[in-house]
Parts: structure tokens; sequence; C-alpha cells
């Protein structure tokens, strides 16, 4: 290890302490003599490290001390632009501005190669999906900041508006929403806000009974209830719903940021007992024995006794046939439209819409390699198909309908899909069924107990 590095470690030991640490501990650390930690102390301080103590003490580094530019290393200066560039991108005007500014002051400083590493456009923050907020982000984080409490106009998922005062606690900013989190006085518990849902906010002048430090301490300790990866839900299943199919275990692996939520829907509607792994991404969604139900390393999937499905289309597809007392999927001899539009949503329109989302559709001599031709085509299929129908495949509602509806009713949310009163219309008769709304909300909660989770 060269000196350099070495003293570097020496300074992240300290920074790492509140309190005195022995010259013995630090040099077991960097792996020297106490000697050689005495001159190397000796040098930081020279550099101007404010290091207060003396050998046989302890030593401690006074805040505000600066790393030389010369200290970061070139993974370093990737995470700090990739995070600035996050930051400027997915927050708040004022939040961005400042992000903007730290890597300016951080260009002006650094040498000249890792300026250029600072600035480069290898690492790129895609586009995330954005929801109208309301309420600048910047009051709510005053609200925190400031330590006070904030009364706010609150619209839930169903529409219903009430006004609340809360204790702000944290607020999350992930990848499709903004999430305020603290103590209700309405509701006498922690709660969870999406930031596009409130209405209107006023910070007050009164602050908590409890500083922000205790109240975060017991939120997290609240967040610890119910957080176990594996969650069991039993409700009663529909038409008392039994057999060889309720008997096998039914596991349902899903992350609140997927297209899970197709398969939860109809897991509702559905009834039946079934138990629910989360995976996160880049690390147990990879593992060897996620990897072994699928090798795709992808949600959503199922394990219904010793059988495992994947593909939302196929799993809506099986669940409706292993559990036939759900009524969720035609006779036999009536399955024609069940089948054609289910699977054009899973092959046509998904693949149609994800491409038109990024702003790329396939060029006239490109369409005959795609299996949907063009946008265009796939949208004015789409629309004829729900026109002035209540359900997709006939006059009854099935595993079809939570396929299709999922996919126009997230097209609609987030700007993929062009609102046409075809589309809007289909959607509407669905978007409110008690089964989404259940799926929708146990969804949320996943959502905010991953989130909050410590890193």
């Amino acid at each position: 290890m060269s000196r350099t590095h070495r003293l570097f470690d020496i300074l992240q030991a300290l920074r790492r302490r509140r309190r005195p640490v022995s010259g013995a501990e630090l040099a077991r650390e960097a792996g020297v003599s106490l000697r050689t930690l005495y001159r190397d102390i000796a040098a930081l301080q020279a550099m101007g490290a404010e290091i207060e103590g003396e050998a046989g003490v302890g030593y401690v580094l006074r805040p505000g001390f600066l790393l030389p530019p010369l200290m970061f290393s070139e993974e370093e200066i990737e995470a700090l632009a990739l995070g600035a560039k996050w930051v400027a991108r997915r927050t708040d005007d004022a939040l961005s501005e400042a992000a903007r500014n730290a890597v300016a002051k951080l260009s002006a400083v650094l040498p000249e190669d890792l300026t250029a590493k600072l600035n480069d456009e290898a690492l790129l923050v895609g586009p995330g999906w954005e929801h109208p907020h309301h309420v600048d982000l910047k009051l709510l984080r005053r609200a925190l900041r400031d330590e006070r409490k904030l009364a706010i106009s609150y619209r839930d998922e169903k529409g219903a508006c009430s006004e609340r005062v809360i204790w702000p606690v944290a607020l999350g900013f992930f990848e499709s929403t903004r999430v305020l989190a603290g103590w209700c006085e309405l509701r006498a518990a922690f709660r969870h806000f999406r930031a596009d849902r409130i209405e209107a906010a006023e910070i007050l002048h009164e602050a908590p009974q409890q500083r922000r430090q205790k109240l975060l301490k017991q939120w997290r300790q609240s967040m610890l209830t119910g957080t176990d990866r594996r969650l069991v839900y039993r409700r009663r299943a529909s038409n008392e719903a039994k057999g060889e199919a309720m008997a096998k275990e039914l596991v349902f692996y899903t992350n609140p940021q997927s297209r899970g939520m197709i398969v939860h829907w109809m897991l509702e509607e559905i009834g039946v007992p079934y138990s629910i792994e989360v995976k996160e991404y880049g690390t147990s969604i990879k593992a060897p024995e996620y990897l072994a139900i699928n090798p795709m390393g992808k949600v959503p999937a199922i394990k219904h006794g010793d059988t495992v499905v994947t593909e939302t289309a196929a799993i809506c597809a099986y669940l409706a046939d292993a559990f036939p007392e759900a009524g969720l999927a035609p006779t036999p001899a009536e399955r024609g439209e069940y089948y054609r539009w289910l699977f054009f949503a899973a092959g046509c329109v998904e693949a149609a819409m994800g491409n038109h989302a990024v702003g790329w559709d396939p060029t006239p001599e490109m369409q005959g390699r795609f299996g949907y031709g063009s946008y265009a085509t796939v949208i004015d299929t789409l629309a004829k198909a729900v026109a002035d129908r209540r359900y997709i495949a006939g006059e009854k509602f099935t595993a079809a309908d939570i396929y299709v509806g999922s996919m126009i009713g997230f097209g609609l949310r987030f700007g993929a899909l062009e609102k046409r009163p075809e589309f809007e219309a289909y959607w509407s008769g669905l978007e409110n069924r008690p089964a989404r709304l259940r799926a929708g909300a146990e969804v949320e909660k996943l959502a905010s107990k991953r989130a909050w989770e410590p890193a």
C-alpha cells in the first residue's frame, strides 16, 4: 500500500469515530507499526488535518477537514458523478441546482485526469416515471430540516381527501415516486404519504412533541414489524375453493416495482392463500436459489407445489386454470378471444409501449422484423378491441382483463399510451375492482417497507 493510500485510510478511520481512538488501534487498522502511525499522524497534521490527541491518549479528527483531491480514486469519482446526475434529474429544482454546483466545485479543484472522469458521460441516469407534484418538495424538505409540523391535504388512491397534521420523519426519493414518512396525528401512527397525492401543504410554527432523531428511531423500529421478506396472505377462497390445487403451497416471487402487480391482482381475484417472497434487484433476484426458479433472474414468478411458472401472461393463464372456481377463464370452447387478447397484450402491446416510451419505434423498413410491426398499428388494434366493451373476451371478467387492463392502466398513467376514449372507458370499469385495490394497497405497503429499510 502506498503512503498516500495509507494516510487516506487513517483519515477515514478517524472520520468513522466520534470519540478518541488509540494509536495502537489505528496502527492495527493501517497495518503499520505504532512508530510509523505516529509519523503519519504528524504528516496529516502538517497537511492541515485538525487531529487532536497525543500518543498514549488517543486521536480524534475535528470536522471540516477536506481530503486533498488526489485521494479520490477513479471509482469514487464515478460514484460522485453518477450520484450527482441522479440528484440533478430525480429530485426538486433546489437539490438539482445544488448537485450541479457541487460538481462544478469539484471540477475546479480536481486534477485534470480526475476532472475528465467526473465529466465523463459513460455512466448515465435514465429517465424515470415522473408524477406531477402539487407541492414543491423543497417545502417538505424544509419541514424536515426545521423540525416543524406539517399540515397537508392528502388524496388517497380511491380519491378520498383528508386533512392531516404530520410530524415529518424522512423523505424518500424512489424510482417511480417520492414518499414522505411521518407520524400522523389523525391516525396516531406512522404513515407514508406519496408526494404526488399531497394536494396542499403548510409548515406550522408548532414543533413535534419529540425531536426528529427520536421519531426516526421509533419509526425505524415500527418498520421492523412485519418486514420479513416472506409474507403470508390467508384470504378466504372464492366459492370455498377446495381440492388438490388448494392443498399445494403457492409462493409468489415479486418486487413492488415490477410487473408483479398484475399477478398480485390475479391472486387477489382468485382469493386463495399464498405467500410472497420479495426479491431485490441486483442481489437476491440474481441469487442461485432464485435463478433455479427463474434462470432469467426476473420477477414475477410463482411456485405452486412443484410447478414453477414464469412470465406474467403465462402465470395469469395458469392460475385461471389451476383455480377454476374463481371463474377467471372461459370454457375451453369459448377461449379464442381470451387467448387472443391475453397474448396480444403480452406479445405486442407491452413491446410496442416499451419501445415507444423511450422514444424508439421501428422504421417502416424494419417493422417486418418485429412481432408487433408498429406502435400505431398495435394501438389502433387494441382500441378497436376494447371499444364499447366492458370485458375483452365476452360478457364475463377474465384473466385476460387483468393483463390487458393492467397494460392500459399503466400506459394511461405514465403516458406510454395515448389517452383515447376507448381506453379510458375500458379501464374505468376495472380500476376500482376490490381485488385490484387490495393488491395495490399491499404493493404500496411492500414498497414502503422495502424502501425504508436501512441499506
